[in-house]
């Protein structure tokens, strides 16, 4: 993948300063430096910063049809491109590169708005029709590669990273609280929210369809489909169509003319895709771990297993609270986002680790808990009906509103916890907290989950709400491109994703169980020790240990949070006399670390001049 950036005129032709495109380009230089192209015409400017894969003399971008009608830039890889590469050149396409994402153009000649759901792949697309002077944004059905925009003076600007927008002239600085809210109510910022206000995170399965002198259409062309369990073809069918997917979908994964490693956690999902490149595909491939230093998170036993079961070449980075620390404020500037734990750094640092070695992306096991249920809310739906009794009137009206059931609880019980963030909010902010409340309107559509199981519909709420702009986005995309490197991610592959959500309730989450299916798909595959391994969520250390260390944090000062006037100074006091506590401990994931919080959206606004 790569970074793209550019910007389009809504209101006829108006030319632009050449070099604002280059400036815009050498934000997210760090997301392709092998080289950078611009294309800028009356109304138009396209710019490209290339990570190379495939094609390394001759791939780089703006890329053109044969007659230059069409023109593109993409960040992103299409894994099914050979297919479409041959049936394209049979209509008669000619081909300029022998990269994978020229197929986009000819596709979009052939099948016009539709030609997102011919691709397999991760892409975020710029593509200018100059016959009918459209451009479409077009973002990959899950939403692994990331796009943002906004309008400015008639302007649509658009790019990988908002760094690149915020090189426009007249682009704002100013916090959405939005999306503070709901970082404090859900697993992190939402699409199309961000921090920053007036701009957009395209959807993951959308395109925005822009021409001149028209508002501007977002338009969807892909969502996750649950539909009612149909006949059940019995448990050997769905491992051994399982285990033939995630070959074919990681082999594709690692097609390129530069080096390919992956992750390895010592987890289930990262061991089933390391063993499956051990078995069936290995050639010199490179693997990479994080072990943290703190006995209670050291998973470095599990790791070690692995790696001498494949037998790749292993790089290790060591993370204690210190690295924690240090790092935290390139995470912020690189995330864009604050963040409510701190294992984002794992995963910079881990990237580091990747621009150190031969290997230019690795591969991960992302996404896996989203779709074989392998989070402890799956098992704690089992017990629904006892929670029913101690639900108040009030959570259940939320509960409907958002989730279209008023005894599904995803994480939270958002009323009790909403008295919590009415003292972390600052007066001010709190007298204007339903202008921008997080659960004044559901952020899924929630004629998708009506009449699904509960397990059903958890999932597809976890795509949304977890997957996408979280742990692909400010913890994946973000995190990864930090050092020059690309993610590939085998279980979001777009036909294997198709097949899982066929597969039914009772293969995924067996008695309680979790992730059975694939746990048989990784049988004779991965070490029995990993099989049979109980859960054990990655985790990092939250503030309670930084706020016990000498000396005072200089983002949650008294002085600093009074001139910013988002959160409420005196509550911060109460809650760092409480983190000082010598028996305080947050509960992993089952707590939100609202000092991190505060501390983090403190630290975003100081690092890009935010103002509410």
């Amino acid at each position: 993948m790569c970074g793209i950036c550019g910007f389009y005129d809504l209101l006829g032709e108006r030319r632009q300063d050449p070099a604002l495109l280059g400036g815009m380009l050498d934000a997210i230089k760090h997301r392709g430096p092998d080289g950078s192209n611009t294309l800028l015409q009356p109304g138009l400017g396209l710019g490209f910063n290339r990570l190379s894969f495939l094609d390394l003399a001759g791939g780089m971008q703006p890329l053109q049809n044969e007659d230059g009608s069409v023109v593109m830039i993409c960040n992103g890889e299409i894994f099914n491109f050979q297919e479409l590469r041959e049936e394209l050149e049979k209509k008669g396409h000619r081909f300029a590169t022998k990269t994978d994402v020229e197929v986009i153009l000819h596709l979009y000649e052939e099948e016009g708005l539709d030609f997102p759901n011919r691709l397999n792949g991760q892409f975020a697309i710029a593509l200018y029709d100059a016959r009918q002077r459209q451009l479409l944004l077009v973002r990959d059905h899950i939403g692994i590669a990331p796009l943002f925009y906004t309008h400015v003076d008639g302007w649509v600007v658009f790019g990988s990273e908002i760094k690149a927008i915020l090189e426009f002239p007249g682009v704002p600085r100013k916090l959405n609280l939005k999306a503070v809210d709901q970082l404090m109510n859900y697993p992190g910022v939402v699409s199309p929210n961000t921090f920053f206000a007036g701009v957009n995170s395209l959807r993951a399965g959308h395109m925005l369809l822009l021409r001149p002198g028209q508002e501007p259409r977002d338009i969807e062309y892909w969502d996750l489909q649950y539909q009612p369990e149909e006949e059940d073809k019995g448990e050997a069918y769905y491992v051994e169509r399982l285990r033939e997917l995630l070959k074919s979908a990681i082999s594709r994964r690692l097609i390129a003319d530069v080096p390919i490693g992956f992750y390895i956690s010592g987890g289930l999902d990262s061991s089933v895709v390391a063993c499956y490149i051990g078995k069936y595909l290995l050639n010199s491939y490179y693997s990479f771990s994080a072990e943290m230093e703190e006995g209670d998170l050291d998973e470095s036993r599990f790791q070690k297993i692995i790696h001498d079961y494949v037998k790749s070449e292993h790089y290790v980075t060591h993370i204690n609270e210190q690295r924690i620390w240090e790092n935290l404020p390139n995470v912020i500037y690189h995330a864009e986002s604050a963040v409510k734990e701190s294992y984002d750094v794992a995963a910079y640092l881990l990237s580091a680790l990747v621009q150190g070695s031969p290997a230019k992306a690795v591969l991960t096991g992302q996404g896996s808990d989203e779709f074989f249920c392998g989070y402890v809310g799956y098992m704690v739906d089992l017990f629904r009906n006892m929670q029913k009794g101690k639900m108040s009137a009030e959570e259940c009206a939320v509960n409907e509103r958002l989730w279209g059931d008023p005894y599904f609880r995803y994480e939270r019980n958002h009323p009790a916890i909403r008295e919590i963030h009415k003292k972390l909010y600052s007066a001010d902010v709190r007298g204007e907290i339903e202008h921008f409340s997080a659960f004044a309107e559901s952020p899924i559509n929630v004629a998708r989950v009506k009449g699904l199981s509960s397990q059903k519909r958890r999932s597809y709420i976890d795509y949304k709400l977890r997957l996408s702009d979280h742990l692909l986005g400010e913890h994946g995309d973000r995190m990864i491109f930090s050092h020059s490197v690309e993610g590939r991610h085998p279980f979001l592959d777009i036909d294997l994703l198709n097949f899982v959500v066929t597969i039914p309730d009772k293969y995924k989450l067996n008695g309680v169980n979790e992730k059975y299916i694939l746990k048989k798909a990784g049988e004779g595959i991965v070490p029995n020790e990993i099989l049979k391994r109980k859960k054990f969520p990655f985790q990092a250390p939250g503030m309670s240990s930084l706020i016990k260390q000498p000396g005072e944090n200089m983002f949650l000062t008294e002085s600093l949070l009074k001139k910013q006037g988002i959160f409420d100074a005196g509550y911060i006091n109460e809650l760092k006399a409480l983190y000082c506590q010598q028996d305080f401990k947050l509960m992993g994931a089952y707590e939100i670390d609202y000092l991190l919080i505060a501390m983090t959206v403190t630290m975003l606004c100081e690092r890009y001049r935010l103002t509410i």
